[in-house]
């Protein structure tokens, strides 16, 4: 049996991990219910984006728009969004399994591809295995803003429209009825009409006129419909990550607290015997 002492300053570790564990509870759930609202606005916001896209793409006259025709090139981007911190779970492990399980397709039939990696863990997932990503983007995980997304976006809209990519692919983690999904990977460009299968037109397309022209408006609608994906992709990545950390950390806080009580008991029981042994010796000694 472990000395009191031993059991004492086990005890202490145990609890200064608990408080931790517990703060980091509290911040993930705090920013996973930060983050919601903004995911429900960019929900609306999309379903219009998309409504109108549908719409356009019913029309004859955008048949042969660039962002909509088949390329026979097969050059893929890969936009794969991970955390930039660990002790989330299965949350990395899990996306970033299918990412490289997408890549590796393209490794083996020798296709060129573009990986860019959004978080930190990513990165060192992809170079750990041999794998080099061609943009990396440490931090952005951890602000999903307009203005991170716009920047992806401009990225890779510059790449497919001078031919430099043929198709791009987001890799992330849907946030689902309030936990972190299975991770998805879904073509953003070029864009096909089965995209919109689920969503409802706003007007019959033959009565909507759009002004200067159908293929100019939708020109001008896909980047819109990119930023605005890729915005949603990293709420959801976010409210994924900081839930399952929330989970990870709360069973983690759950564990100390059974320890806490194991080694408690052991420590009654230690002191007990010490003190048994003790009275054991006092009572020995007054026969001598």
């Amino acid at each position: 049996m472990q000395k009191t002492n031993e059991i004492r300053h086990h005890i202490s570790a145990v609890s200064e991990t608990r408080k931790i564990t517990n703060a980091m509870h509290l911040v993930a759930s705090a920013r996973a219910k930060k983050v919601i609202p903004k995911m429900e606005y960019n929900r609306l916001y999309m379903l219009q984006v998309q409504s109108v896209m549908k719409d356009l793409l019913l029309s004859p006259h955008i048949e042969r728009h660039r962002y909509i025709g088949k390329r026979t090139r097969k050059h893929k981007t890969f936009i794969v969004i991970s955390g930039d911190k660990g002790m989330a779970g299965s949350y990395n492990t899990a996306v970033l399994t299918l990412a490289l399980k997408e890549v590796t397709k393209e490794i083996t039939a020798s296709h060129a591809y573009h990986l860019i990696t959004a978080g930190m863990m990513g990165e060192e997932f992809f170079r750990h295995r041999g794998i080099v990503p061609d943009k990396q983007l440490g931090g952005v995980t951890q602000d999903p803003s307009l203005y991170n997304a716009r920047q992806i976006a401009l990225d890779v809209l510059e790449r497919y429209d001078t031919k430099q990519t043929d198709q791009v692919f987001v890799i992330f983690t849907p946030f689902l009825n309030g936990v972190a999904g299975e991770p998805v990977c879904h073509r953003i460009l070029p864009v096909r009409i089965s995209d919109f299968r689920e969503i409802n037109e706003t007007e019959p397309a033959h009565e909507m006129l759009y002004h200067p022209s159908e293929s100019e408006v939708f020109r001008l609608l896909v980047p819109q419909y990119v930023v605005g994906y890729l915005f949603g992709a990293m709420m959801n990545s976010f409210a994924s990550e900081h839930t399952s950390r929330m989970l990870a950390m709360q069973s983690a806080t759950r564990n100390a607290d059974e320890m806490l009580d194991k080694l408690r008991q052991q420590y009654n029981l230690a002191r007990q015997a010490a003190v048994t042994q003790e009275i054991a010796e006092i009572t020995s000694a007054m026969f001598i």
